[in-house]
């Protein structure tokens, strides 16, 4: 049970830690360095409770309390654009909800243009709907970076190109759908639109799947081509 409690604490402080790096980095504290230094040494010192032989569990908690309330009382000191900035990912936010409103608008004004349509080979919706996941795992990320007080101004362009990435990892990911479609059935023309539409659009949420997929068709290709 000791070792769980410890355990326990030092990832709270861990994250703490992390938080106050970050917010720090994002100019929280730019023109206050003396609370930068109080509320590290309260994590420093509740680590240091925590590595005595015993540790120190009701001491280190007192430390971790302190400085957790220094670091939320140093935040709701902070601007009111700086909270709406990093705190809860504001700009982000609109920026988000207004691409995804901008494609669902596009495909209701749009769909029988976009079923008809290609961009280079591809239906043009395999793109929308790629872009559309990408923007659903802009969401995730910015609710898990917000809730964590872990998100950093570095991040932002990385949020901004969600919408593009997930529009060419759903269009890459509708050729793979295609090129297995082709092989398995040896027809070239789809019964269905539903689940390539759905695998755009799982694509664009979910890079690091896509990614991997694409990694395997090269593996194929490789051993294939020996």
């Amino acid at each position: 049970m000791v070792n769980q409690n410890v355990k326990a604490l030092g990832e709270q402080l861990d994250k703490l830690q992390e938080a106050l790096e970050i917010a720090n980095e994002n100019g929280l504290l730019k023109n206050d360095p003396s609370t930068y230094q109080k509320i590290l040494n309260h994590v420093t010192d509740a680590l240091t409770k925590l590595n005595q032989n015993p540790p120190d569990i009701i001491g280190a908690r007192k430390e971790f309390s302190s400085g957790y309330f220094e670091f939320n009382d140093a935040i709701n000191s902070s601007s009111a654009w700086w909270r709406f900035k990093y705190s809860i990912g504001g700009p982000l936010a609109i920026y988000l909800v207004a691409v995804i409103i901008c494609v669902f608008l596009a495909w209701i004004l749009f769909s029988p243009i976009l079923l008809k349509s290609e961009i280079l080979w591809v239906p043009s919706w395999a793109f929308l709907w790629g872009s559309a996941g990408g923007v659903l795992q802009g969401f995730w990320w910015l609710w898990q970076h917000v809730s964590d007080r872990s998100l950093r101004k570095y991040w932002l362009i990385w949020y901004f190109l969600l919408p593009l990435i997930g529009a060419i990892l759903g269009a890459l990911t509708y050729l793979i759908f295609l090129a297995g479609f082709i092989s398995a059935t040896g027809e070239v023309q789809l019964k269905s639109d539903s689940l390539p539409m759905l695998l755009s659009a799982l694509a664009g949420f979910s890079s690091r799947w896509a990614v991997q997929l694409l990694d395997k068709l090269t593996s194929i290709i490789k051993i294939g081509s020996k």
